[in-house]
């Protein structure tokens, strides 16, 4: 926990308690770093397993701190770096009608991502996939670490590496055949530099909302400033850009980035251009 959290953290303790059933337990794993499996219970009827006892953090940012925002608006949600799956069920309380496509390549994070689906009845609108998403589609080695820290950046010296099938963003459209993207949120340790540097025009006009936690590489233009510059060289008109300290040792700096674009959905267009031409028709026919 960086000294930032540490210090607002009290500031939150009665959000705490009204979210989970077992918020003493929540409150002693988090506040004491204690790396132990455990289940947390939300008063909503949603539950999380943390099997490897590392989700409490996860749980801070996404529920309690709330970074990445509301979700009532979105409907269709692409969550990269889905880890264990607390945004997908933090995403599914608040949106019931949204459909979330999880991606995640640690084999034991998406075990229990598949789990918390399952135990909380998502399966019918939350798909998981398990693979990385980069620049490129092929096989890539990726760090694992004992924190939630799995990267493909090549910097994590002294980690085991497995291999992972990495697909791209333009993948993830085709294949889902998703006309329009509500909410693209993105934590991937990293990879969100090739990730949007090399995301297409036709893939960013697909995806109206992007909420990313950003890491500060040691490489000149891979930082949050860059990617907010970059963002908004796509159209994108920045909502929010937060910066924190970054207390893992493999990034300077991290923080959070919310963009918005306005997003046409082609089948709107495609309405549009038929009654335009059923009018066209029409007035000719009138003329004729």
């Amino acid at each position: 926990m960086n000294l930032q959290n540490l210090l607002s953290f009290p500031f939150y303790i009665p959000r705490v308690c009204r979210l989970f059933d077992n918020w003493p337990q929540y409150l002693c794993n988090y506040l004491l770093r204690r790396i132990i499996p455990a289940e947390y219970r939300l008063r909503g009827g949603y539950r999380l397993v943390d099997g490897t006892g590392t989700l409490a953090g996860t749980l801070a940012v996404v529920f309690i701190r709330r970074e990445y925002g509301s979700m009532e608006q979105f409907q269709t949600i692409v969550d990269v770096g889905a880890n264990m799956g607390s945004f997908a069920v933090y995403a599914a309380q608040q949106s019931p009608a949204a459909r979330i496509y999880c991606y995640e390549p640690s084999p034991q994070n998406f075990t229990l991502l598949k789990r918390n689906i399952a135990i909380n009845s998502l399966g019918g609108r939350v798909k998981a996939f398990q693979c990385a998403i980069a620049s490129t589609s092929g096989p890539r080695e990726m760090a694992v670490g004992v924190s939630p820290l799995n990267t493909l950046l090549p910097g994590a010296d002294g980690c085991p590496r497995l291999p992972v099938d990495c697909i791209t963003v333009g993948d993830i459209l085709k294949s889902n055949q998703l006309d329009v993207v509500d909410l693209m949120k993105i934590n991937c340790e990293g990879a969100e530099h090739e990730i949007l540097e090399n995301l297409s025009d036709a893939d960013f006009d697909r995806i109206a909302n992007i909420r990313l936690e950003y890491h500060d590489l040691d490489s000149p233009g891979r930082n949050g400033e860059a990617l907010a510059r970059l963002l908004e060289n796509r159209g994108y008109r920045l909502e929010r850009f937060k910066r924190q300290t970054e207390t893992s040792g493999l990034f300077k700096r991290s923080g959070f980035i919310w963009a918005r674009r306005e997003v046409r959905h082609r089948q709107v267009d495609l309405l549009v251009a038929v009654k335009n031409g059923l009018a066209e028709t029409r007035g000719r026919d009138s003329r004729g």
